[in-house]
């Protein structure tokens, strides 16, 4: 083995590992949450599900800030530019609390609206009410939380975010079991317990982040009321690059919103089935999302540091390490998952569908997997932002999101339809492929700072 392999492989073992680890339990907990509403019946799971489309709009409109400003964060420690690290914090952190307080406004004056884009089912739409009322606040604490997490990962610390959201997700867990089925001297509250459980633990995630930072002295903390004075050049700096990252998670999650809308149109069965399922495939998904967000740090440092030939080197790696990862992630899907689904307390009509449904999402998961490397990952950490949301919104809006509801109006089953993605996959990973190989999406940010 060579001597930059090794510096390969532990340059993913300290940054990649953690960021994993993280979302594994992130995931499993999220598994376990959704197995522990399933436990009250499917319209409860239907219910939540429906809820947490808010959710998953509104952190990926998080995350696409995140990864705007990771861009500069991690370009700007590679050229150990702390001033720079300390305005990009201050900026996205205060964009992340007003979308969450204005999210959390939302659902608080809108739930049943949005409740009813998914069930015409009273049951469903009445116990999703009742849970967005409560878990909007969370949305304020999530924002910060992720912009902070992001700021350690941008300067190589990635156990940090790694503990706090295991330990936030450990309490999230503990008080979903005490507070949905009332053990011990607690009330059952059912899915309000859940909602409540949701609030606490992201509340503490944000304060632990606060408090950590703030004992280490972290470059990204703030210093001085200088660090909220944002001139022209900054802002358009984050526009240009760091607009476009959060514009394509904004429309990828409407996107994917759009895409449970048509699930929800062939019934409370199925919809349930396919809550089910991206709770499962969550599971094997976070190797993928661990080595994207991963590989943006590490490409990104190398990149701030000037050195563009070894990014373009570590970009095509990357791109084996994913398409190699999913594939094993794909085996265990399809080994693992059937005992999973049996877990939950559900029709067998619903187990059916749900099994049949997760052999097209394990077919999908290397590709995906590459998809995500390519456009969040390699892309992104070069500052070629505008070119990733181009070439995989297009594709998304153009051929799979109409495909999808023809497929559903046409009455396939749900595992048909879900293959139809395919039509937006391949062809974003051979474009964004052709892209990273003609070394035309590498930008030196930090030089703009210097």
């Amino acid at each position: 083995m060579t001597r930059e392999n090794k510096e390969f492989i532990s340059k993913l073992y300290i940054v990649v590992i953690p960021i994993m680890l993280q979302s594994l339990v992130q995931s499993a907990l999220g598994f376990l949450d959704t197995l522990m509403i399933g436990q009250l019946g499917e319209a409860e799971v239907a219910a939540i599900g429906g809820a947490n489309q808010f959710f998953f709009f509104i952190q990926l409109a998080f995350f696409g800030l995140n990864s705007g400003g990771s861009i500069f964060l991690a370009q700007y420690y590679g050229a150990k530019n702390m001033d720079g690290m300390r305005k990009v914090t201050t900026f996205t952190s205060t964009i992340a609390v007003t979308f969450g307080a204005l999210g959390c406004l939302f659902v608080s004056l809108f739930p049943s609206s949005f409740m009813a884009l998914f069930s015409s089912d009273k049951t469903v739409i009445d116990t999703g009410v009742v849970y967005l009322k409560t878990v909007g606040v969370s949305y304020i604490f999530s924002g910060f939380s992720m912009m902070y997490s992001g700021a350690f990962r941008a300067e190589g610390d990635s156990k940090t975010p790694m503990f706090t959201t295991i330990l936030s997700l450990f309490l999230n867990a503990i008080l979903n079991a005490l507070l949905i089925f009332g053990l011990g001297p607690f009330p059952r509250l059912g899915v309000f317990g859940g909602a409540l459980a949701t609030v606490i633990a992201r509340l503490v995630e944000s304060l632990l982040l606060i408090s950590i930072s703030v004992k280490r002295n972290a470059p990204f903390v703030t210093k001085k009321k200088e660090d909220f004075m944002w001139n022209k050049a900054f802002i358009k700096d984050m526009a240009t690059t760091g607009l476009p990252a959060f514009m394509h998670e904004m429309l990828w999650s409407i996107g994917a919103i759009l895409y449970k809308m048509a699930y929800s149109s062939l019934g409370t069965a199925t919809f349930a089935a396919v809550n089910i399922d991206m709770s499962i495939q969550d599971l094997f998904f976070v190797a993928g999302m661990g080595l994207a967000n991963g590989s943006g740090v590490i490409l990104g440092n190398i990149i701030g540091e000037g050195n563009k030939e070894k990014a373009q080197r570590w970009s095509r790696k990357i791109i084996i390490c994913s398409l190699s990862v999913g594939f094993i992630m794909c085996i265990l899907e399809l080994f693992l998952s059937p005992f999973m689904i049996n877990l939950y307390n559900i029709s067998q009509e619903t187990r059916i569908i749900a099994v049949k449904a997760l052999y097209s999402l394990s077919a999908l998961l290397p590709f995906e997997m590459t998809g995500v490397a390519i456009m969040v990952g390699i892309l992104r950490s070069g500052g070629d932002s505008r070119f990733s949301l181009l070439s995989e919104i297009i594709p998304m809006y153009a051929l799979s999101i109409p495909l999808t509801f023809m497929g559903a109006m046409l009455d396939f089953p749900l595992w048909a339809i879900l293959l139809l993605k395919l039509s937006e996959i391949m062809p974003k990973m051979i474009i964004g492929g052709i892209r990273v190989r003609s070394g035309k999406w590498i930008t030196d940010l930090s030089l703009r700072a210097r």
